[in-house]
Protein backbone atom coordinates (compact mmCIF):
# COMPACT_ATOMS: atom_id res chain seq x y z
CA UNK A 1 0.00 0.00 0.00
CA UNK A 2 1.09 3.38 -0.98
CA UNK A 3 1.58 5.47 1.88
CA UNK A 4 3.74 8.81 3.30
CA UNK A 5 6.41 6.70 3.42
CA UNK A 6 6.53 6.21 -0.05
CA UNK A 7 10.09 7.80 -1.70
CA UNK A 8 9.40 10.03 -4.56
CA UNK A 9 11.65 11.09 -7.49
CA UNK A 10 10.26 13.94 -9.52
CA UNK A 11 12.15 14.26 -12.65
CA UNK A 12 12.38 17.49 -14.42
CA UNK A 13 12.63 20.69 -12.23
CA UNK A 14 10.61 23.72 -14.09
CA UNK A 15 8.01 25.39 -13.79
CA UNK A 16 5.92 22.67 -12.96
CA UNK A 17 8.10 20.25 -11.27
CA UNK A 18 9.83 21.92 -8.89
CA UNK A 19 6.59 23.56 -7.15
CA UNK A 20 5.56 20.22 -7.45
CA UNK A 21 8.51 18.64 -5.48
CA UNK A 22 7.79 21.14 -2.80
CA UNK A 23 4.62 20.58 -2.49
CA UNK A 24 4.70 16.92 -2.24
CA UNK A 25 7.89 17.57 0.73
CA UNK A 26 5.09 20.07 2.24
CA UNK A 27 2.32 16.85 2.41
CA UNK A 28 5.13 14.68 3.88
CA UNK A 29 6.53 12.68 0.96
CA UNK A 30 10.56 12.20 0.79
CA UNK A 31 11.20 13.35 -2.45
CA UNK A 32 14.08 13.29 -4.68
CA UNK A 33 14.16 16.45 -7.43
CA UNK A 34 15.90 15.64 -10.74
CA UNK A 35 17.23 18.05 -13.23
CA UNK A 36 19.83 17.79 -15.66
CA UNK A 37 20.83 21.03 -15.38
CA UNK A 38 23.85 21.32 -13.11
CA UNK A 39 23.67 24.84 -12.38
CA UNK A 40 19.66 24.44 -11.69
CA UNK A 41 20.53 21.61 -8.46
CA UNK A 42 23.90 23.86 -7.52
CA UNK A 43 21.56 26.80 -7.23
CA UNK A 44 19.15 24.92 -5.27
CA UNK A 45 21.17 22.91 -3.09
CA UNK A 46 22.63 26.87 -2.00
CA UNK A 47 18.87 27.09 -1.26
CA UNK A 48 18.25 29.37 -4.50
CA UNK A 49 15.52 29.51 -6.72
CA UNK A 50 15.80 29.80 -10.17
CA UNK A 51 12.78 31.27 -10.92
CA UNK A 52 9.49 33.42 -9.05
CA UNK A 53 6.82 31.50 -7.73
CA UNK A 54 4.84 32.81 -4.75
CA UNK A 55 5.03 30.93 -2.09
CA UNK A 56 7.89 28.42 -3.46
CA UNK A 57 10.89 29.43 -1.77
CA UNK A 58 9.28 29.28 1.71
CA UNK A 59 8.24 25.99 0.92
CA UNK A 60 11.62 24.82 0.00
CA UNK A 61 12.96 26.34 2.90
CA UNK A 62 10.51 24.85 5.18
CA UNK A 63 10.67 21.03 4.11
CA UNK A 64 14.11 20.90 3.19
CA UNK A 65 15.10 17.89 5.03
CA UNK A 66 12.59 16.27 3.01
CA UNK A 67 13.77 16.92 -0.46
CA UNK A 68 17.14 16.09 -2.20
CA UNK A 69 17.90 18.01 -5.36
CA UNK A 70 20.76 15.99 -7.77
CA UNK A 71 21.26 15.60 -11.67
CA UNK A 72 21.55 11.92 -11.00
CA UNK A 73 18.42 10.67 -12.46
CA UNK A 74 19.35 7.07 -12.23
CA UNK A 75 20.29 6.74 -8.78
CA UNK A 76 16.88 8.99 -8.17
CA UNK A 77 15.38 6.31 -9.93
CA UNK A 78 16.30 3.53 -8.37
CA UNK A 79 16.01 5.19 -4.66
CA UNK A 80 12.27 5.58 -5.51
CA UNK A 81 8.65 3.91 -5.18
CA UNK A 82 7.09 6.22 -7.50
CA UNK A 83 8.25 8.81 -10.31
CA UNK A 84 6.95 11.64 -11.97
CA UNK A 85 8.02 12.99 -15.00
CA UNK A 86 7.76 16.95 -15.46
CA UNK A 87 9.74 17.67 -18.40
CA UNK A 88 8.81 20.01 -21.38
CA UNK A 89 6.92 18.53 -24.60
CA UNK A 90 7.88 21.13 -26.99
CA UNK A 91 6.70 21.24 -30.81
CA UNK A 92 9.43 21.39 -33.46
CA UNK A 93 9.30 24.05 -36.34
CA UNK A 94 6.85 22.17 -38.84
CA UNK A 95 4.25 22.10 -35.79
CA UNK A 96 4.77 18.19 -34.57
CA UNK A 97 5.64 17.29 -30.86
CA UNK A 98 9.22 17.16 -29.99
CA UNK A 99 9.71 14.05 -27.34
CA UNK A 100 13.68 13.97 -27.28
CA UNK A 101 12.71 15.09 -23.72
CA UNK A 102 10.26 12.86 -22.76
CA UNK A 103 12.32 10.06 -24.73
CA UNK A 104 15.69 10.68 -23.01
CA UNK A 105 13.41 10.16 -19.50
CA UNK A 106 11.64 6.72 -20.37
CA UNK A 107 14.58 5.13 -21.50
CA UNK A 108 16.80 6.59 -18.47
CA UNK A 109 13.30 4.61 -16.50
CA UNK A 110 13.58 1.92 -18.34
CA UNK A 111 16.96 1.35 -17.74
CA UNK A 112 16.47 1.65 -13.96
CA UNK A 113 12.96 0.21 -13.84
CA UNK A 114 12.39 -2.41 -10.57
CA UNK A 115 9.04 -4.30 -9.98
CA UNK A 116 5.88 -2.45 -8.39
CA UNK A 117 7.69 1.02 -9.85
CA UNK A 118 4.80 3.54 -10.43
CA UNK A 119 5.11 6.40 -12.92
CA UNK A 120 3.06 8.89 -13.07
CA UNK A 121 3.23 11.08 -16.25
CA UNK A 122 2.16 14.94 -15.88
CA UNK A 123 3.54 16.79 -19.39
CA UNK A 124 0.99 17.74 -22.38
CA UNK A 125 1.44 15.03 -24.90
CA UNK A 126 -1.10 13.74 -28.07
CA UNK A 127 -3.69 11.57 -26.96
CA UNK A 128 -2.41 7.87 -27.22
CA UNK A 129 1.38 8.65 -25.90
CA UNK A 130 0.90 6.50 -22.77
CA UNK A 131 0.03 3.58 -24.20
CA UNK A 132 1.44 3.69 -27.34
CA UNK A 133 4.78 5.63 -27.02
CA UNK A 134 6.12 4.98 -23.83
CA UNK A 135 5.11 1.51 -22.69
CA UNK A 136 6.51 -0.14 -25.72
CA UNK A 137 10.02 1.88 -25.03
CA UNK A 138 9.52 1.13 -21.11
CA UNK A 139 8.62 -2.40 -21.77
CA UNK A 140 11.64 -3.32 -24.16
CA UNK A 141 14.49 -1.57 -22.41
CA UNK A 142 13.57 -3.21 -18.85
CA UNK A 143 12.33 -6.16 -19.70
CA UNK A 144 9.31 -5.51 -17.57
CA UNK A 145 5.27 -5.67 -18.32
CA UNK A 146 3.12 -2.66 -17.71
CA UNK A 147 0.69 -3.23 -15.59
CA UNK A 148 1.82 -6.28 -14.10
CA UNK A 149 5.48 -5.73 -12.89
CA UNK A 150 5.35 -2.05 -12.96
CA UNK A 151 2.33 0.87 -12.87
CA UNK A 152 1.58 3.34 -15.05
CA UNK A 153 -0.87 6.61 -15.86
CA UNK A 154 -0.96 9.92 -17.01
CA UNK A 155 -2.09 12.81 -14.60
CA UNK A 156 -2.41 16.07 -15.85
CA UNK A 157 -0.76 19.27 -14.47
CA UNK A 158 -3.19 21.89 -14.95
CA UNK A 159 -1.19 24.74 -13.00
CA UNK A 160 -0.63 28.30 -13.79
CA UNK A 161 2.72 30.00 -12.81
CA UNK A 162 1.99 32.53 -10.58
CA UNK A 163 -0.65 30.01 -8.67
CA UNK A 164 1.27 26.81 -9.17
CA UNK A 165 1.44 26.16 -5.26
CA UNK A 166 -2.65 26.94 -4.46
CA UNK A 167 -3.61 25.41 -7.67
CA UNK A 168 -1.61 22.16 -6.79
CA UNK A 169 -3.26 21.88 -3.52
CA UNK A 170 -6.68 22.86 -4.74
CA UNK A 171 -7.35 21.89 -8.26
CA UNK A 172 -9.04 18.23 -8.54
CA UNK A 173 -6.69 15.37 -10.18
CA UNK A 174 -7.61 13.72 -13.21
CA UNK A 175 -6.33 10.75 -13.14
CA UNK A 176 -6.05 7.90 -16.16
CA UNK A 177 -4.47 4.65 -15.73
CA UNK A 178 -3.26 1.56 -17.82
CA UNK A 179 -5.62 -0.42 -15.47
CA UNK A 180 -7.34 -0.03 -12.06
CA UNK A 181 -4.38 -0.79 -9.74
CA UNK A 182 -2.28 1.96 -11.77
CA UNK A 183 -4.95 4.59 -11.15
CA UNK A 184 -5.76 2.87 -7.19
CA UNK A 185 -2.10 3.26 -6.17
CA UNK A 186 -1.68 7.05 -8.30
CA UNK A 187 -4.98 8.15 -6.34
CA UNK A 188 -3.87 7.72 -3.10
CA UNK A 189 -0.64 9.74 -3.63
CA UNK A 190 -2.30 12.48 -5.64
CA UNK A 191 -5.26 12.73 -2.21
CA UNK A 192 -2.98 13.52 0.03
CA UNK A 193 -2.50 16.88 -2.01
CA UNK A 194 -5.71 17.70 -1.98
CA UNK A 195 -8.62 18.65 -4.23
CA UNK A 196 -10.34 15.68 -5.15
CA UNK A 197 -9.69 12.74 -7.41
CA UNK A 198 -11.10 11.96 -10.87
CA UNK A 199 -10.61 8.54 -12.24
CA UNK A 200 -11.28 7.92 -15.70
CA UNK A 201 -11.40 4.98 -17.80
CA UNK A 202 -7.65 5.11 -19.68
CA UNK A 203 -4.34 7.22 -20.39
CA UNK A 204 -6.29 8.66 -23.75
CA UNK A 205 -8.79 10.45 -21.75
CA UNK A 206 -6.78 11.93 -19.47
CA UNK A 207 -4.06 13.09 -21.97
CA UNK A 208 -7.36 14.41 -23.91
CA UNK A 209 -8.46 16.60 -20.93
CA UNK A 210 -5.45 18.36 -20.60
CA UNK A 211 -5.84 19.20 -23.81
CA UNK A 212 -9.31 20.39 -24.16
CA UNK A 213 -8.30 22.41 -20.95
CA UNK A 214 -5.89 24.60 -22.87
CA UNK A 215 -8.23 24.33 -25.96
CA UNK A 216 -10.71 25.57 -24.71
CA UNK A 217 -8.62 29.03 -23.38
CA UNK A 218 -6.88 28.99 -26.61
CA UNK A 219 -10.06 29.53 -28.87
CA UNK A 220 -11.96 31.84 -26.33
CA UNK A 221 -8.75 33.90 -26.48
CA UNK A 222 -8.96 33.69 -30.17
CA UNK A 223 -12.65 35.17 -30.61
CA UNK A 224 -11.99 37.82 -27.76
CA UNK A 225 -9.42 38.95 -30.37
CA UNK A 226 -11.13 38.44 -33.36
CA UNK A 227 -14.04 40.76 -31.49
CA UNK A 228 -11.61 42.97 -30.34
CA UNK A 229 -10.14 43.48 -33.89
CA UNK A 230 -14.09 43.84 -35.37
CA UNK A 231 -14.62 46.60 -32.29
CA UNK A 232 -11.60 48.55 -33.83
CA UNK A 233 -12.98 48.60 -37.59
CA UNK A 234 -16.18 49.69 -36.29
CA UNK A 235 -15.57 52.17 -33.87
CA UNK A 236 -16.64 51.04 -30.89
CA UNK A 237 -14.94 49.93 -27.91
CA UNK A 238 -14.87 46.09 -26.84
CA UNK A 239 -13.90 46.21 -23.30
CA UNK A 240 -17.61 47.67 -22.77
CA UNK A 241 -19.03 45.45 -24.96
CA UNK A 242 -17.33 42.15 -22.93
CA UNK A 243 -18.15 44.10 -19.66
CA UNK A 244 -21.85 44.43 -20.94
CA UNK A 245 -22.51 41.37 -21.82
CA UNK A 246 -20.12 39.04 -19.25
CA UNK A 247 -22.60 40.66 -16.47
CA UNK A 248 -26.09 40.66 -17.71
CA UNK A 249 -26.04 37.14 -19.63
CA UNK A 250 -24.73 33.54 -17.10
CA UNK A 251 -24.04 31.85 -19.93
CA UNK A 252 -21.22 33.65 -21.86
CA UNK A 253 -17.86 35.00 -20.77
CA UNK A 254 -15.43 35.95 -23.52
CA UNK A 255 -12.11 36.97 -22.51
CA UNK A 256 -11.51 40.84 -22.92
CA UNK A 257 -9.21 41.38 -26.04
CA UNK A 258 -5.49 41.76 -26.03
CA UNK A 259 -2.84 39.80 -27.05
CA UNK A 260 -2.80 36.31 -28.89
CA UNK A 261 -2.43 32.56 -26.93
CA UNK A 262 1.67 33.37 -26.18
CA UNK A 263 3.63 31.27 -23.61
CA UNK A 264 4.76 27.97 -23.42
CA UNK A 265 1.43 25.81 -23.45
CA UNK A 266 -1.10 27.57 -24.84
CA UNK A 267 0.97 28.94 -28.09
CA UNK A 268 1.76 24.55 -28.68
CA UNK A 269 -1.17 22.71 -27.32
CA UNK A 270 -3.43 23.62 -29.99
CA UNK A 271 -0.36 21.69 -32.46
CA UNK A 272 -0.53 18.51 -30.65
CA UNK A 273 -4.29 18.42 -30.64
CA UNK A 274 -4.15 19.26 -34.42
CA UNK A 275 -0.96 16.35 -34.46
CA UNK A 276 -3.24 13.97 -32.71
CA UNK A 277 -6.75 14.73 -35.30
CA UNK A 278 -4.59 14.32 -38.07
CA UNK A 279 -3.14 11.39 -37.07
CA UNK A 280 -6.57 9.76 -36.92
CA UNK A 281 -7.67 11.84 -40.11
CA UNK A 282 -9.59 14.42 -38.73
CA UNK A 283 -9.46 18.56 -39.43
CA UNK A 284 -9.35 20.77 -37.31
CA UNK A 285 -10.43 24.30 -38.86
CA UNK A 286 -11.79 25.19 -35.67
CA UNK A 287 -8.09 25.05 -34.35
CA UNK A 288 -6.66 25.66 -37.19
CA UNK A 289 -8.37 29.42 -37.24
CA UNK A 290 -7.45 29.66 -33.51
CA UNK A 291 -4.10 29.27 -34.10
CA UNK A 292 -3.74 31.52 -36.95
CA UNK A 293 -5.86 34.40 -35.20
CA UNK A 294 -4.01 34.02 -31.92
CA UNK A 295 -0.34 34.30 -33.91
CA UNK A 296 -1.67 37.42 -35.55
CA UNK A 297 -2.98 38.66 -32.04
CA UNK A 298 0.50 39.14 -31.10
CA UNK A 299 3.01 40.13 -33.93
CA UNK A 300 0.57 42.82 -35.61
CA UNK A 301 1.96 44.74 -32.76
CA UNK A 302 5.15 44.34 -34.92
CA UNK A 303 3.21 45.20 -37.98
CA UNK A 304 1.86 48.21 -36.21
CA UNK A 305 5.59 49.32 -35.32
CA UNK A 306 7.43 48.77 -38.00
CA UNK A 307 4.07 50.78 -40.34
CA UNK A 308 4.77 54.08 -38.20
CA UNK A 309 8.41 53.44 -38.78
CA UNK A 310 8.10 53.88 -42.45
CA UNK A 311 5.04 56.25 -42.33
CA UNK A 312 6.86 58.79 -40.44
CA UNK A 313 10.25 58.50 -41.46
CA UNK A 314 11.46 58.50 -38.10
CA UNK A 315 15.66 59.06 -38.12
CA UNK A 316 15.67 57.90 -35.11
CA UNK A 317 13.94 54.54 -32.90
CA UNK A 318 13.82 54.70 -29.58
CA UNK A 319 12.24 51.91 -28.37
CA UNK A 320 10.18 51.15 -24.93
CA UNK A 321 8.93 47.59 -23.98
CA UNK A 322 6.90 47.28 -20.67
CA UNK A 323 6.09 43.64 -19.78
CA UNK A 324 8.89 41.18 -21.22
CA UNK A 325 7.29 37.85 -19.28
CA UNK A 326 4.49 36.15 -21.26
CA UNK A 327 1.67 36.77 -19.17
CA UNK A 328 1.19 39.56 -16.22
CA UNK A 329 -1.09 37.95 -14.14
CA UNK A 330 -0.80 35.99 -12.03
CA UNK A 331 2.48 37.20 -12.39
CA UNK A 332 5.29 35.26 -13.51
CA UNK A 333 9.26 35.69 -15.00
CA UNK A 334 8.79 33.13 -17.53
CA UNK A 335 10.28 34.41 -20.74
CA UNK A 336 8.92 31.57 -22.77
CA UNK A 337 6.92 32.50 -25.87
CA UNK A 338 6.77 36.24 -24.36
CA UNK A 339 4.94 38.49 -26.77
CA UNK A 340 7.70 41.22 -26.15
CA UNK A 341 10.20 38.47 -27.24
CA UNK A 342 8.36 37.50 -30.76
CA UNK A 343 7.74 41.74 -31.19
CA UNK A 344 12.00 42.19 -31.48
CA UNK A 345 12.43 38.97 -33.60
CA UNK A 346 10.32 40.39 -36.24
CA UNK A 347 11.64 44.14 -35.95
CA UNK A 348 14.69 42.83 -36.03
CA UNK A 349 13.61 40.21 -39.21
CA UNK A 350 12.11 43.11 -41.02
CA UNK A 351 15.48 44.41 -40.77
CA UNK A 352 14.36 47.68 -38.36
CA UNK A 353 17.61 49.48 -36.88
CA UNK A 354 16.49 50.19 -33.74
CA UNK A 355 18.90 52.92 -32.28
CA UNK A 356 17.88 52.25 -28.26
CA UNK A 357 16.45 49.80 -26.32
CA UNK A 358 14.75 50.07 -22.97
CA UNK A 359 12.88 47.58 -20.98
CA UNK A 360 11.17 47.10 -18.21
CA UNK A 361 9.22 44.05 -16.50
CA UNK A 362 8.65 44.17 -12.14
CA UNK A 363 10.14 40.56 -12.17
CA UNK A 364 11.99 39.96 -15.15
CA UNK A 365 15.90 40.44 -14.42
CA UNK A 366 17.44 39.00 -17.61
CA UNK A 367 16.15 39.63 -21.09
CA UNK A 368 18.32 38.17 -24.45
CA UNK A 369 21.27 40.07 -23.72
CA UNK A 370 19.40 43.54 -22.76
CA UNK A 371 19.52 45.21 -19.46
CA UNK A 372 16.43 45.95 -17.35
CA UNK A 373 15.69 49.69 -16.44
CA UNK A 374 14.82 50.11 -12.74
CA UNK A 375 11.45 51.76 -13.23
CA UNK A 376 8.96 52.35 -16.06
CA UNK A 377 9.90 56.08 -15.45
CA UNK A 378 13.52 55.14 -17.03
CA UNK A 379 12.61 52.77 -19.48
CA UNK A 380 10.27 55.46 -21.61
CA UNK A 381 12.53 58.24 -20.76
CA UNK A 382 13.15 59.40 -24.31
CA UNK A 383 11.86 56.64 -26.25
CA UNK A 384 9.33 57.54 -29.37
CA UNK A 385 7.95 53.82 -29.41
CA UNK A 386 6.52 52.81 -26.40
CA UNK A 387 4.37 49.32 -26.03
CA UNK A 388 2.47 48.37 -22.95
CA UNK A 389 2.51 44.30 -23.60
CA UNK A 390 1.04 42.77 -20.01
CA UNK A 391 -1.66 42.95 -17.63
CA UNK A 392 1.24 42.67 -14.44
CA UNK A 393 -0.57 44.51 -11.52
CA UNK A 394 2.06 46.68 -11.28
CA UNK A 395 2.02 48.31 -15.00
CA UNK A 396 -1.63 48.73 -14.87
CA UNK A 397 -3.64 52.63 -14.18
CA UNK A 398 -0.57 54.67 -15.96
CA UNK A 399 -1.12 57.97 -16.39
CA UNK A 400 -0.08 59.04 -19.12
CA UNK A 401 0.68 62.88 -17.43
CA UNK A 402 3.13 61.61 -15.63
CA UNK A 403 4.88 59.91 -19.15
CA UNK A 404 4.08 62.79 -21.70
CA UNK A 405 7.26 64.90 -19.83
CA UNK A 406 9.90 61.97 -20.36
CA UNK A 407 9.10 60.56 -23.95
CA UNK A 408 10.39 62.33 -27.31
CA UNK A 409 7.74 63.21 -29.26
CA UNK A 410 6.51 62.30 -31.56
CA UNK A 411 5.83 59.26 -29.89
CA UNK A 412 3.65 56.19 -30.59
CA UNK A 413 2.18 54.44 -27.77
CA UNK A 414 0.51 51.01 -27.83
CA UNK A 415 -1.50 49.81 -25.53
CA UNK A 416 -2.44 45.68 -25.25
CA UNK A 417 -4.29 45.47 -21.73
CA UNK A 418 -5.84 48.78 -20.91
CA UNK A 419 -2.20 49.48 -18.94
CA UNK A 420 -2.99 53.53 -19.20
CA UNK A 421 -5.61 55.63 -17.74
CA UNK A 422 -6.61 58.11 -20.24
CA UNK A 423 -8.62 61.22 -20.30
CA UNK A 424 -6.89 62.95 -22.46
CA UNK A 425 -4.06 62.84 -25.22
CA UNK A 426 -1.23 65.00 -25.32
CA UNK A 427 0.56 66.51 -28.37
CA UNK A 428 2.47 64.92 -29.84
CA UNK A 429 1.65 61.54 -29.24
CA UNK A 430 -0.01 58.67 -31.24
CA UNK A 431 -2.19 56.33 -29.33
CA UNK A 432 -3.26 52.66 -29.79
CA UNK A 433 -5.87 50.71 -27.47
CA UNK A 434 -5.97 47.39 -28.62
CA UNK A 435 -10.12 46.56 -28.99
CA UNK A 436 -10.67 50.14 -28.79
CA UNK A 437 -12.57 51.72 -31.93
CA UNK A 438 -11.25 55.18 -31.29
CA UNK A 439 -7.88 55.74 -32.52
CA UNK A 440 -6.08 58.80 -31.20
CA UNK A 441 -3.46 60.69 -32.44
CA UNK A 442 -1.31 63.53 -33.24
Amino acid sequence: MVGLKNKIAVLGLGYIGLPFTAALANVGFEVIGVDKDIEKIALLNNEKVPFYEPGLKETIEKNRQKIIFTSNSAEAIRNSDTIFVTVGTPINKDGTPDYSQIDSVTEEIGRNLKKDHLIIIKPTVFVGTTEEHIIPKLESISGLKAGIDFYLVFCPERTIEGLALPEIYNLPKIIGGINEESSSRAAKIMKKLGGGIKIVSSPRVAEMCKLVDNLFRVNNIAFANELGMVCEKIGINSSEVVSAVNNSYPRTKIFSPGLGADGPCLSKDPYIFRYAAQKHGVQTPVTDGSIKQNYESTMRIAEMVKEHILKNNLDKINLSIIGLAFKGFPETDDLRGSPAQKVMESLKNEGIHIDSIKLYDPLVKSFTGHNISNSIEEAIEDSNIILFLTNHPKLMNIDIEDMHDKIKKPAFIIDAWGNINLNSLPEGVKYFRIGEGKKRSI
